[in-house]
């Protein structure tokens, strides 16, 4: 079998069906199989896949066991030479899977490809990235954003200057849409099941990168992404899993010490951060008051409401814990 279409899906059954008549609709001419791994849905998914696409093959998890581990349940039993991860809030565009497979299959030195990634009205998604650094991590995350400090190795770590119409090694690939070479996967490895939830691609592309082979973004084939919708069910959460699967890959490929000497200042910019936020959030409220701004006083209670739940009720395992 040529490719393996790999898609784990939480709570997202509407995106999920969307994105299943896609690759109906757009289905690669080589043969392909659909392998769904469902995290314990509440939401029906599972019967309405039974019962609308019988020829999908649906891994039902009793519990939510993450990205990564749903991934692998999928990986161990699919039988293309190519794996294709992807996310169930995209939309596959014609011709775009014919096209990473032909790019696969004309570049053998290729471990890894990515297609362009659109948003929901058309225009191009940032999808490739240098792999993370302690100081871009402080800026993105912590009190240092708000001073303008590491601004520049932020935007290095993000490719703010990266140019979408051409076809480029990188040295990561958004998870929405990653096509890998299976035996690549059995040089390097699933993916790494201490990720939870993100960095499990970054880890992967990262090994793949260290094996020697190329991960390339491959502008040709197009997917619209239409964002995190699980992770939007969560932000609190989600943002902690963010930051500990950030701090778990720096473990594992920077070492336990200088990632420990990067807490000591890490930790302490965060919780500065979200305390400014509570700050700037609280005045902003007064002066929705003040002018009967309803819509000002409902945007600083959400990133009050955020702030505060972020520090109360993850601060310990945040602290202590990461």
């Amino acid at each position: 079998m040529k490719l393996s279409v790999i898609i784990v899906s939480w709570n997202v059954r509407e995106d999920l069906v969307r994105c299943l008549w896609s690759i109906g609709e757009n289905r690669p001419s080589g043969t392909y199989e659909v392998i769904v791994v469902d995290n314990a849905s509440s939401d029906g998914t599972v019967e309405c896949l039974r019962r609308d696409f019988p020829a999908a093959a649906v891994i039902a998890n009793e519990q939510n066991r993450g990205f990564a581990s749903a991934n692998n349940q999928a990986i161990r039993k699919a039988q293309g030479q190519y794996i294709l991860l992807l996310n169930p809030d995209t939309i596959v565009h014609s011709s775009s899977l014919d096209t990473l497979v032909r790019f696969m299959d004309n570049n053998p030195d290729v471990g890894a490809c990515g297609p362009k990634l659109l948003n929901a009205d058309g225009t191009t998604q940032a999808s490739v990235r240098r792999f993370p650094t302690f100081r871009g991590a402080l800026y993105r995350h912590s009190v240092f954003r708000l001073t303008g400090i590491f601004r520049a190795q932020y935007r290095k770590w993000l490719m703010k200057d990266f140019g979408y119409d051409r076809r480029a090694d990188v040295e990561q690939l958004m998870g929405a849409a990653l096509m890998v070479r299976r035996s690549v996967i059995e040089r390097v490895g699933v993916m790494d099941e201490r990720f939870f939830m993100y960095f499990e691609e970054v880890d992967l592309c990262y090994r793949i990168k260290q094996a020697g082979w190329r991960v390339v973004f491959v502008p040709e084939a197009e997917i619209t992404h239409l964002g995190g919708q699980s992770a939007r069910q969560m932000p609190a959460r989600n943002r902690l899993m963010m930051l500990e699967s950030m701090f778990a890959f720096f473990r594992k490929h920077r070492g336990r010490f200088e990632t420990a000497m990067f807490s000591i200042v890490f930790k302490p910019a965060v919780i500065l951060r979200d305390v400014c936020h509570i700050a700037i959030g609280l005045a902003a409220y007064v002066y929705g008051l003040v002018t009967l701004d309803a819509r000002r006083r409902g945007k600083s209670s959400m990133k009050i409401r955020n702030a505060a739940r972020f520090l109360t009720i993850y601060l310990y395992r945040f602290l202590f814990k990461m």
